[in-house]
C-alpha cells in the first residue's frame, strides 16, 4: 500500500509540474530591435524650452509628411534643416551644435555630421 501511494504521488508530481508545451519560453514572434540611442542628452527642462522657442517664436515651415522621426534614422537631402539660433544655443548648450525640422507633431534633431536624427520632441 505504502509503495502505491509513493508511485502515485509520483505521477501526480510529474503531471503537475511537467511543461505544458515541448518548447517553453520561445515565442514565434520577431526579436524586438532596440532602437538607436540619442546623440544628445536633453532634460525635461531644455526640451520644454525648445519647443517654447521653435513653436512660439521662430516661425519655421514644416518639412513635408513622411519625414523621419526615429532616431537613427537618415534625414533626406530634400529635407531643410534650420540652424539653432544664439538664443536656443545659449539656453540650450547641448543642443547648439544640432540642426533641426518641424513635422507636424514633432521637433526633430539632426546631427549635421550626418544627417541622422539624433532626438525628437514631441
Amino acid at each position: 500500500m505504502q509503495k502505491l501511494m509513493l508511485c502515485l504521488t509520483a505521477v501526480a508530481a510529474l503531471v503537475l509540474f511537467a511543461p505544458l508545451s515541448a518548447v517553453e519560453g520561445q515565442s514565434d514572434t520577431e526579436p524586438a530591435i532596440a532602437t538607436a540611442p540619442r546623440t544628445v542628452n536633453l532634460t525635461a527642462e531644455q526640451r520644454f524650452i525648445i519647443k517654447e522657442i521653435v513653436y512660439k517664436d521662430l516661425k519655421v515651415p514644416k518639412a513635408a509628411a513622411g519625414a523621419p522621426e526615429s532616431i537613427g534614422d537618415p534625414v533626406p537631402a530634400d529635407v531643410e534643416l534650420h540652424d539653432m539660433t544664439a538664443e536656443l544655443g545659449k539656453k540650450v548648450p547641448g543642443a547648439k551644435s544640432h540642426k533641426f525640422y518641424v513635422t507636424a507633431d514633432a521637433i526633430v534633431l539632426v546631427s549635421p555630421a550626418d544627417r541622422t536624427v539624433a532626438d525628437v520632441i514631441k
